[in-house]
């Protein structure tokens, strides 16, 4: 599913058709979440996901939306506990993230400002 760029819509004005294309689009990524959310049927995850989208719009339309993003410090410690250097395709089998990903996590300085043990890679050397 793409993904929406609302960035890409904010200060220019938009045709009654583009406006019902985002709606749709929105509509879509909420059937999507509300179905690998919460399993719900695909018929009955369509009504909430238009019931959605119908509030949304007859309540903040034209209004801008931020949404945080969720805070992936306990995913991220919990990669750093498990990542060995020999369990990367496990690790990212687990967590949905790719191999550059992992090893930015792994290396990177917490925010306690310790950094990470080396680990040996996979490559076979050793970090410095």
């Amino acid at each position: 599913m793409t993904p929406i760029h609302f960035d890409d819509l904010q200060g220019t004005p938009q045709s009654p058709a583009q406006a019902e294309d985002a709606a749709i689009q929105l509509e879509r990524e909420f059937l999507a979440i509300v179905r690998q959310e919460i399993g719900m049927h695909d018929r009955l995850a369509s009504v909430f996901a238009q019931a959605l989208v119908s509030g949304l719009r007859s309540r903040m339309g034209g209004q801008e939306l931020y949404i945080p993003a969720p805070d992936r410090s306990e995913r991220d410690a919990a990669i750093r506990r498990e990542f060995n250097g020999c369990n990367m395709d496990e690790v990212m089998r687990k967590h949905g993230l790719s191999r550059t990903r992992i090893y930015e996590i792994c290396g990177a300085i917490s925010r306690q400002g310790v950094k990470n043990p080396p680990f040996p890679l996979e490559t076979g050397q050793r970090s410095a």
